[in-house]
């Protein structure tokens, strides 16, 4: 597995603090920022720092409510607890965007837990009119309220500083981050934070699928066939529509449906040497260590394998395998342990919209233009020129 070089590890010294915070120095330090919000017809910048709430809905539906502020990458290093291998190709992919837009054009995704002082503060502000309202093409409306108020964000601040968080989404945006400060040479400078939602999962749990593998070059029946010298093999009805159960893969293609389950524990040893114990109870790491890097690996020029977050189709060709998503506590349980799982083994939902809210660099401390604004200093970056709430397309997510 290609990957990147991950932020400083941390000290061995240091207790990582828990899913509730509390116990171990450092905690999650976040700082209000001056955001460029988009609204259906403008762009609006702020002149004031904030933190920015959000919530998300569907109908009437709460999907989500969270705080976005700027995260302190050194002072909330220990607290900060990635969860999945990064590829260097992504990272590189994020610098490009970073450049362009001349900052972070959404905020990462992380999660806490029964942080009851900073849901106190989000219920008071969203009791307010809100500063911008965008509705998405998917229907999801989202809102955002500047919270600008000192001794509010003193005691948002205050309550974030026990706790550590669970990059749910972004890690290649965290990595880049890191790369990135390295690269000015400890100079500080806004480069030192990355815009963050931070959301109380106790509050407004998220929710977590699994990302499906698609091998476009390998037939169901050859990769039922492989798999039986490692695993059991069971063909399903073809018009079983279930999703896979923990510790089972389901291929289906050309047809047909088969359960992969029960791996021999010595062939899932010798795929799995060198990588951490806790993998060989991983569905996404037994999959790609035992079949698709052993059993089923593929011929020189074969096509790539895809990941898909729908699992719901046939596929045109070759293999389509499901997973069964991890749990939030078990992803918990790996990060504050150090354990790292396989690139794109989870997605936590919803997602912060793209571009919704900017982290500028340069707008940290000086303005820029927008377009048909009033008097500014310096012109805006290319991305920041499309003002209409047009669907936007897939974000690039090295996060």
């Amino acid at each position: 597995m290609s990957t990147h070089p991950s932020p400083p590890a941390r000290p061995a010294n240091r207790p990582s603090p828990g899913p509730a915070g509390g116990a171990g120095p450092p905690g999650t330090v976040l700082h209000p920022f001056r955001g460029i919000r988009r609204s259906a017809s403008a762009l609006s910048r702020d002149r004031t720092p904030a933190f920015y709430v959000l919530e998300q809905h569907r109908g009437d539906t709460l999907l989500q409510r969270g705080v976005v502020g700027a995260l302190d990458l050194a002072a909330s290093h220990g607290a900060v607890l990635p969860h999945e291998h990064v590829l260097a190709a992504k990272v590189r992919a994020q610098h490009r965007i970073t450049a362009l837009v001349g900052g972070n054009p959404e905020p990462v995704l992380l999660v806490c837990r029964d942080a009851r002082a900073t849901d106190a503060v989000l219920r008071r502000a969203t009791a307010s009119a809100p500063d911008t309202v965008v509705t998405g093409a998917d229907g999801i409306r989202h809102t955002l309220w500047r919270l600008h108020d000192p001794g509010h964000q003193r005691e948002l601040a205050a309550d974030l500083a026990t706790r550590s968080v669970l990059i749910a989404d972004g890690h290649h945006r965290y990595a880049a981050a890191w790369e990135l400060r390295r690269r000015r040479g400890g100079r500080p400078g806004p480069w030192d934070r990355l815009p963050a939602l931070v959301v109380d999962s106790t509050r407004t749990p998220l929710g977590l699928r699994a990302i499906h593998r698609h091998l476009p070059d390998l037939a169901p029946r050859e990769a039922a066939a492989r798999a039986a010298a490692v695993a059991d093999v069971e063909e399903l009805d073809p018009a079983t529509r279930r999703p896979p159960r923990p510790g089972e893969l389901i291929l289906v293609g050309d047809g047909r449906r088969y359960s992969l389950t029960r791996p021999r524990p010595e062939p899932l040893l010798r795929a799995l040497a060198g990588r951490p114990g806790a993998w060989r109870r991983l569905d996404a790491a037994v999959l790609q260590c035992l079949f698709i890097e052993g059993v089923w690996r593929p011929p020189a020029g074969a096509r790539p394998v895809r990941h898909l977050h729908d699992g719901d189709g046939e596929p045109c060709s070759g293999t389509l395998v499901l997973l069964a998503p991890p749990t939030e506590d078990d992803i918990w349980r790996l990060a504050a342990r150090g354990v790292r799982v396989p690139e794109k083994t989870t997605s936590f939902l919803p997602k912060p919209p793209p571009r919704l809210l900017t982290y500028h660099h340069g707008h940290q401390s000086r303005g820029i233009r927008l377009m048909g604004g009033p008097r500014q200093d310096r012109a805006a970056p290319p991305a920041l020129t499309a003002v209409r709430a047009a669907p936007d397309p897939p974000s690039t997510r090295p996060p």
